[in-house]
């Protein structure tokens, strides 16, 4: 069992993984520690330049408040700090604040997008082709490369003491994968996306990306009928 994990000249003790597993289900090493008696998130990356954009995102006043604050980070794992508080899909189930905080979702996503920053940082279109075996052949390079956290589902925006935080940053990249952040979200859509890519590819590659979920729903039925008739020949 991993005890602890050092990150540069940093160790993290007392790790624990944050639901079952010290994989996600993206397959990438996640969990939560100290350091000291700070406790902490450390996550893996899918690019090593994931840091180096996270402490750009750290260092901009307006939008480094919506995000945990960075710890530190090296090729490997991002270190953050950890964040308590209900998620929006925990307090849309009690009232419906919902609708208020859409459009300061929305500011953030804008914000986001208004950044400069030239290096491409985490591929995701390709990423989300790669992870159901499928060509990525699409021509997309006319997109213009732009912040973004490629999953705002209401999973992963905290509403907390300090104001919203979005959470879960493993996806975190500058890339054209920003075309999906409101399908990928649970805001109403933008069109602005049309003046750069039509409909019918919009929509293409928001299946590619839901199939994802289709396959890991239907190995999570599998194991669990494969269960059940276990039990029945135990019987």
């Amino acid at each position: 069992m991993i005890k602890k994990i050092s990150v540069g000249n940093t160790t993290i003790e007392n790790i624990e993984p944050i639901r079952n597993s010290f994989k996600n289900k993206n397959n990438k090493f996640s969990a939560k520690g100290y350091i000291l008696q700070n406790k902490v998130k450390i996550f893996e990356v899918f690019d090593k330049k994931q840091g180096q954009l996270f402490e750009f995102i750290s260092k901009n006043n307006e939008l480094s408040k919506y995000f945990p604050k960075l710890i530190l980070y090296d090729d490997k794992y991002i270190v953050e700090e950890w964040i308590d508080g209900e998620t929006l899909k925990e307090i849309n189930n009690k009232n419906n604040m919902i609708a208020t905080l859409s459009e300061e979702i929305k500011n953030v996503i804008t914000l986001m997008w208004s950044l400069k920053y030239d290096t491409q940082v985490f591929d995701y279109l390709k990423y989300i082709h790669d992870r159901v075996n499928k060509d990525y052949n699409s021509d997309l390079k006319h997109l213009p490369l732009r912040i973004n956290h490629n999953d705002l589902s209401l999973d992963n925006i905290m509403l907390t003491s300090k104001g919203l935080k979005i959470i879960d940053n493993e996806f975190l990249g500058c890339n054209n994968g920003w075309v999906l952040n409101f399908k990928n979200s649970f805001l109403e859509e933008n069109f602005e996306y049309q003046n750069y890519i039509s409909m019918e590819k919009l929509n293409a590659l928001w299946r590619i990306r839901k199939d994802w979920s289709k396959i890991k729903s239907e190995k999570y039925n599998i194991k669990k009928w494969s269960l059940k008739n276990l039990i029945k020949k135990l019987i």
